[in-house]
């Protein structure tokens, strides 16, 4: 009996492991559906109220939606806030509800009020979308409720029963949300990894489709980097000094996972070339499943994080390496040898990083990071009319505005669904909102069908409650992952709740698909035509700052004599900078014809700006292996010339007259570097032939520009 027992308790443990503190979206369904049925189901049974029950659950769900991943003691800090917003906020709206023009300047207060507040850093964002969804969600019970306080009170008494929970479960684990934010970094560093093999072989071709795969998947990996600087700062300083030591070790993994990034950007030559001419297309295969096998590793490495076992080196990946090593030694001196070489080195360089938690960085000074703190914006700043900030907060206070309107001249039930979706689609540019919106009317549609359907199938009081706590789980577990199939379930979970009311579900359905179209087209509208940002305005100035900072990063390497904290600095800004550009280029494509200015300069710019920054990273990955010779030394003071050169062009205070001249010094680089790659000395020739070829290219399509 007593060996039954262990291994059920074995097996539960595992289960635990293996589904929620390996899976953070997991996770954070689960608390947030232990939380409304801790609250809904105790309603329904002892006050048989389902008013109740459903405002409860309501204010899980704001509390929930707005939380911020912060220190323990940061997060009772935020919930405090939060729970004083959510009861105010609500007394007002219910106070004031029934006078439409009080009501609507109440719209125009607190929409514009909150979210200016929400842009003054993360803390505040969280709790502000919190709050405004509070604001809709009192809306739709004002009508029904006797008391004034009857809301507030439900949805303060929910939102504190979920902050409970949650703080609880992260007061046994203060580390929890770090080990979180590390491992997504790694998973997603895996991901950019395991596509990348994909080019191993590849034609010029197929690689456009993957290379901007890669693209995307870099802003992911950039953003989710800076977010882990930003709580690991947040940890530094809420933390004693025991504390502190504790967070330098994390500290140390995101170093880890800087070096790693760096490595797998890298690019050490064009990668169809090396296809098209390396005989040995096992030798191509094997490089891609090498990559594949590190790939697969850093996955356990970040799983390792999470669960807090201890991570196991796989065998396969070092039955790789060597069979790699030994199929590169059957092609030593061909032409691309040297590349290939370099290329290995640099992935054994991932193998070890991994397999001994090895890091140049090991050294560095922590407080230097501590010292910086993370961009935040002051009151003044964003009350600037020229503010991103400012102009999202004029936009959607605008929509809610004309949403209101809309409601009160049509006398639309429940037509606080229509500022709902403004508030949710609403993003801060036209081809955010553009994705969103889509995304938000299909899933809709989506999940009118299926709750219709199941609500077929679960027509009991208890299979409703079933249906409700399922949905909310699933919508908890794809918001993250997929907005489509999240939207699908908090339809079929608004269905569920109105089933609870006089089994009202399939009736509100039509209704919810007209507000959610009008809110829509809103949003749409609005971010359409006030105050746009189109993209090509952003892409200039982008531009210089992204190319700018290619140029810093280039010449930390090759120049040295800065500290191995700046140089991580340098290259995080690099990084981010180019992210930037990236995700500007990309958004300008879903803008209106008519906005794509220069779109194809912008395009070419976009992408050479990204391979200068790949062949760079390639540069920096070995730059503690060897030191330059004065002739590669002098040669990379050519190259930054230039690029300084197409900086001051973007900055427009180049002088233009000598651009020629200087294209034509460029076509002699190539009798410069052939010499330099006859000198076994040179080793890097080749990275800097390709630094010094993308250079000369962005200079020729700056005479565009001009």
């Amino acid at each position: 009996m007593k060996n039954w027992l262990k291994e059920l308790k074995n097996h539960i443990t595992d289960a635990w492991i293996n589904v929620f503190w390996k899976n953070p979206n997991h996770l954070w369904a689960l608390k947030v559906t232990v939380s409304i049925a801790a609250l809904l189901i105790p309603a329904e049974v002892i006050f048989q109220d389902s008013f109740i029950a459903t405002t409860l659950a309501l204010g899980v769900v704001a509390m929930s939606l707005g939380e911020t991943d912060v220190h323990p003691l940061g997060r009772v800090k935020s919930a405090s806030i939060a729970l004083i917003l959510f009861f105010v906020i609500s007394s007002l709206v219910e106070l004031f509800f029934n006078t439409a023009a009080l009501f609507s300047l109440l719209i125009l207060i607190l929409a514009f009020t909150l979210t200016i507040a929400g842009g003054l850093n993360s803390r505040m964002q969280g709790v502000t979308f919190g709050t405004l969804l509070i604001f809709v969600y009192t809306m739709l019970g004002a009508d029904v409720t006797e008391k004034w306080f009857y809301q507030p009170v439900l949805y303060t008494i929910g939102a504190f029963a979920y902050s409970l929970v949650s703080i609880l479960l992260l007061r046994k684990r203060p580390y929890r949300l770090l080990k979180e934010q590390l491992a997504r970094g790694f998973h997603y560093l895996a991901e950019y990894i395991d596509l990348k093999a994909n080019l191993f072989p590849s034609d010029l071709q197929s690689q456009t489709p993957i290379r901007n795969q890669l693209a995307q998947k870099n802003v992911e990996l950039a953003q989710q980097i800076e977010s882990c600087k930003n709580h690991l700062y947040s940890y530094s300083q809420e933390s004693g000094e025991e504390g502190r030591a504790v967070v330098n070790r994390y500290y140390q993994k995101w170093f880890l996972l800087q070096e790693m990034q760096e490595r797998a950007i890298s690019s050490h030559e064009q990668y169809d070339l090396l296809s098209r001419e390396v005989e040995s297309g096992e030798l191509m295969d094997g490089y891609g499943q090498l990559m594949r096998e590190i790939a697969r590793a850093m996955h356990l490495y970040a799983d390792s994080l999470l669960t807090d076992q201890l991570y196991k080196h796989p065998i396969s990946l070092q039955w790789t390496l060597s069979a790699v090593k030994k199929l590169l030694e059957e092609v030593k001196g061909e032409v691309h040898y040297m590349t290939l070489s370099l290329l290995l080195r640099n992935l054994m360089g991932l193998e070890k990083n991994l397999r001994e938690e090895e890091t140049v960085s090991a050294q560095i000074d922590v407080t230097v990071f501590n010292s910086r703190k993370p961009e935040q914006n002051s009151l003044s700043t964003l009350l600037n009319p020229e503010h991103p900030r400012f102009k999202f907060a004029v936009r959607l206070t605008l929509s809610w505005l004309l949403g209101y309107w809309i409601i009160q001249l049509f006398h639309i039930d429940k037509g606080a669904w229509i500022l709902l979706t403004s508030l949710i689609v609403f993003q801060q540019t036209y081809s955010a909102t553009r994705i969103r919106l889509f995304n938000r009317v299909l899933g809709t549609l989506l999940g009118v069908f299926l709750g219709v359907s199941l609500s077929q199938i679960l027509p009991t009081l208890s299979g409703q409650i079933l249906l409700l706590l399922t949905s909310i789980y699933l919508f908890f577990y794809w918001l993250k992952k997929n907005y489509v199939v999240a939207a699908v379930f908090i339809t079929v979970y608004v269905l569920a709740s109105f089933n609870l009311h006089d089994n009202q579900g399939i009736a509100v359905m039509i209704p919810r698909i007209v507000d959610t179209l009008i809110g829509g087209v809103i949003a749409y509208l609005v971010v359409r035509f006030v105050w746009p940002d189109w993209q090509y305005k952003q892409l200039p100035k982008l531009m210089f700052n992204a190319l700018n900072k290619n140029k810093r990063y280039f010449e930390s390497i090759y120049k040295g004599a800065i500290s191995e904290e700046d140089y991580l600095h340098i290259r995080r800004t690099a990084y981010n900078a180019d992210n930037s550009l990236n995700a500007a280029w990309k958004g300008m494509r879903l803008e209106p014809r008519k906005t794509r200015v220069f779109q194809e300069s912008a395009f070419n710019l976009t992408n050479l700006n990204h391979a200068l920054l790949s062949y760079i990273s390639a540069f920096g990955v070995h730059k503690h292996a060897e030191e330059l010779t004065p002739e590669e030394h002098e040669f990379c003071n050519k190259v930054s010339y230039v690029l300084q050169f197409v900086v001051d062009i973007l900055k427009g205070q180049a002088d233009v007259s000598q651009i020629e001249i200087l294209v034509q010094s460029t076509t002699r680089w190539e009798e410069d570097l052939e010499k330099l790659q006859l000198n076994e000395n040179n080793k890097r020739a080749t990275l800097i032939y390709n630094i010094a070829h993308v250079s000369r290219q962005l200079l020729i399509e700056s005479k565009v520009i001009i």
